[in-house]
């Protein structure tokens, strides 16, 4: 399978499309990226080339009873009740400034490391912690980019 176990790809605004690969993740080590381009329809200046890493944890705590007003009246219903919080995210530059022409294609290598003292992924009962992984072009206006791809980090 080489280097590279995960590769992602989406069609984004711009006429550009943006791959992403990575190879195998962990917390504290570095996660080799290749970025590429390509379905470029017009020349295009972009300020930078990257790939963000984020985190969230979500927790639901089931069957809460609330009371909801309705009218004068206030009414008891059972519901879950859930709250996400971001606990990392983090912008890596991979590449700087340039013109990308007309029907070329353009790819950049790099790597990311996130923290080995973060929260690792995890799935319980009632609480999860997730991790994903984005590749982009900083232009004016909306980024080209690959799309948000869930990966996992353990220890």
């Amino acid at each position: 399978m080489g280097i590279f176990s995960k590769i992602a790809d989406a069609v984004t605004g711009g006429g550009v499309k943006v791959h992403l690969q990575w190879s195998e993740t962990g917390l504290g080590k570095p996660i080799e990226v290749r970025v590429k381009a390509d379905t470029v329809k017009s020349d295009k200046d972009i300020a930078e080339v990257y790939v963000r890493v984020m985190a969230s944890e979500k927790v639901t705590v089931p069957r809460v009873n609330v009371a909801e007003k309705f009218g004068n009246e206030i009414r008891q219903k059972t519901e879950d009740v859930s709250h996400s919080q971001t606990t990392y995210d983090q912008k890596f530059p991979i590449a700087g400034s340039q013109s990308l022409k007309a029907g070329q294609t353009y790819e950049w290598a790099g790597s990311v490391s996130v923290p080995a003292d973060v929260l690792p992924t995890y799935r319980g009962i009632n609480a999860s912690h997730t991790w994903k992984i984005l590749a982009g072009l900083g232009t004016k206006g909306n980024d080209p980019d690959s799309g948000w791809f869930e990966i996992s980090l353990g220890r």
